[in-house]
């Protein structure tokens, strides 16, 4: 079997890896992309092996190309992560055809950019699709797949990873019927087919104003080495984001004093992120469980336990989310309230909240912040559900959160003790109807 091979700097390697030297006659690399053009080389001489640089094809050194892949008398074209098309006088030359692997599952994400694009619609599953090539973008029948597995934590290069291990198994695994030339191919259905524009560096784009969510897929999903993520400051410069942050962190610098976006404000309270210096106030409030007024069982928290989690949420935490309530009045802070436990599959959230100020206690403030805290929850976060447990006993916060929308849902036998007495916890849920 005589194989051309048509890659960039991370496609051509990955085939070398698994194809005997002995089969092949070549590799090929894009115009288009110049930067890989000496390392290419490089790989190619050290392999013995004939670099072809293919040019667009209305270039007049276009001809010249076909002509030298013909001479190069392939029986097969073997295509992994590659920036141009392989039109149909290339394809016509190898007796077999080509073999394209693409980072999808077909006919899902067809043409170019597909990891980004399943990271900025918020995909949870990918994948690898081993394919035929034909005249149409992505189109031809599929020989083998591997379903990849998408995680919210992923950006581009992780979740990449892992679609590159899925290729190497698609490549072991049919290496031999490959170079037997026996494969067998089934039919795409098209009517399931979603195409993928290529993306520039203009689409990196995003506004302050978008909701917290769409802004975090973009920035993990634009990570460089790719353009990345940006925005315009206040005199019109970009401003690149260049590592990931968690929803938490963009959370805060689009409600934060310095985007000035527009607050999260009611008529007597606004939210605003937490910071660092209101560590002192938020673990007094945490250890006077008279003060807690809406959430679950009481729980006390330990010092280390309380900087440990403070620093976590700080940094690294991708299922929380913590304001603290101020009344605007005063513009003191008088609790805190937060959304916790998020399953970013399922779209929902546990819902927590302190009123620390006695002052502000049984007022209808905490009413106010919850439903600031949900409306956050559900146009920010695109939650579904959010969710809270309370005390069964507790008549007012039950009351309160009817007023509020929320509906009960269940009970939970014993599931607090306090003061030597069990006491019964009421879930309650509330739906982005």
């Amino acid at each position: 079997m005589r194989i051309l091979i048509f890659g960039d700097l991370l496609g051509a390697p990955q085939l070398l890896r698994h194809i005997p030297i002995s089969h092949l006659v070549g590799i090929v690399c894009a115009a288009i992309r110049p930067q890989y053009h000496a390392p290419l080389s490089e790989i190619a001489q050290s392999h013995q092996l004939p670099l072809l640089i293919q040019p667009k094809v209305h270039s007049s050194e276009y001809k010249n190309f076909v002509e030298t892949v013909k001479q190069l008398a392939p029986n097969l074209i073997l295509v992994n992560s590659y920036s141009m098309i392989v039109r149909e006088e290339i394809l016509a030359i190898p007796l077999l055809g080509g073999i394209n692997f693409h980072g999808a599952l077909l006919p899902q994400y067809r043409g170019c950019n597909p990891t980004q694009w399943a990271i900025l619609n918020g995909e949870s599953l990918t994948g690898a699709t081993m394919h035929e090539m034909s005249a149409g973008l992505d189109e031809g029948r599929i020989i083998d797949q591997r379903a990849v597995p998408m995680f919210f934590e992923d950006s581009w290069q992780s979740a990449y990873a892992r679609i590159s291990h899925a290729i190497d198994d698609l490549i072991a695994t049919n290496l031999d019927v490959m170079l037997a030339g026996n494969w067998q191919a089934r039919p795409q259905d098209d009517t399931e087919a979603k195409y993928c524009r290529r993306r520039t560096p203009d689409d990196g784009f995003f506004d302050w104003s978008e909701p917290v969510i769409a802004i975090y897929n973009k920035i993990r999903a634009l990570l460089p080495p790719l353009p990345p993520a940006f925005y315009l400051d206040a005199s019109g410069t970009r401003v690149p984001m260049l590592q990931q942050l968690t929803p938490w962190e963009i959370a805060a610098l689009k409600y934060g004093r310095a985007r000035g976006v527009g607050a999260i404000l009611a008529k007597r309270v606004r939210l605003r992120p937490l910071r660092r210096e209101d560590s002192a106030l938020l673990y007094e409030w945490i250890n006077q469980r008279e003060l807690v007024i809406f959430n679950a069982p009481y729980h006390a928290v330990s010092e280390v336990d309380y900087e440990s989690w403070l620093e976590s949420m700080l940094k690294k935490r991708f299922d929380l989310v913590v304001f603290v309530i101020e009344d605007i009045a005063s513009g003191q802070a008088i609790g805190s309230c937060q959304l916790f436990n998020i399953n970013w599959r399922h779209r929902s959230a546990e819902l927590q909240i302190r009123i620390g100020d006695e002052r502000f206690q049984n007022h209808g403030f905490e009413s106010e912040a919850v439903q600031l805290l949900c409306r956050f929850g559900f146009d920010d976060l695109n939650l579904h559900r959010i969710y809270l447990s309370v005390f069964k006993n507790n008549k007012r916060a039950i009351a309160a959160y009817r007023k509020c929308g929320f509906v009960e849902e269940g009970l939970m036998r014993d599931a607090g003790f306090i003061d030597g007495q069990w006491i019964d916890v009421t879930v309650m849920g509330l739906l982005n109807d």
